[in-house]
């Protein structure tokens, strides 16, 4: 099994991910900006997820898939 990378910290993303241009941007934003930015980026990971829960599972209804969908992030909430 092949060994398993450290989960980054902020200040390491901070450092090692993001261009400076990002990083200036990041801190310009408003509040309101930062939150589209957010619900962006859930909205991005439900697609992704959504489209990984059809591939496993072609024959699913879509019913089963938001069901399921919703299941793993009540999950992740808890």
């Amino acid at each position: 099994m092949p060994a398993r990378r450290p989960v980054l910290t902020c200040r390491e993303m901070d450092s090692e991910a993001l261009h400076p241009i990002q990083i200036r941007r990041f801190r310009e934003m408003t509040p309101t900006e930062k939150w589209d930015v957010a619900r962006g980026l859930l909205r991005t990971a439900r697609e992704t997820r959504r489209a990984g829960l059809r591939a496993v599972h072609p024959a699913w209804s879509s019913e089963e898939i938001e069901r399921a969908l919703a299941t793993e992030i009540a999950r992740a909430r808890a």
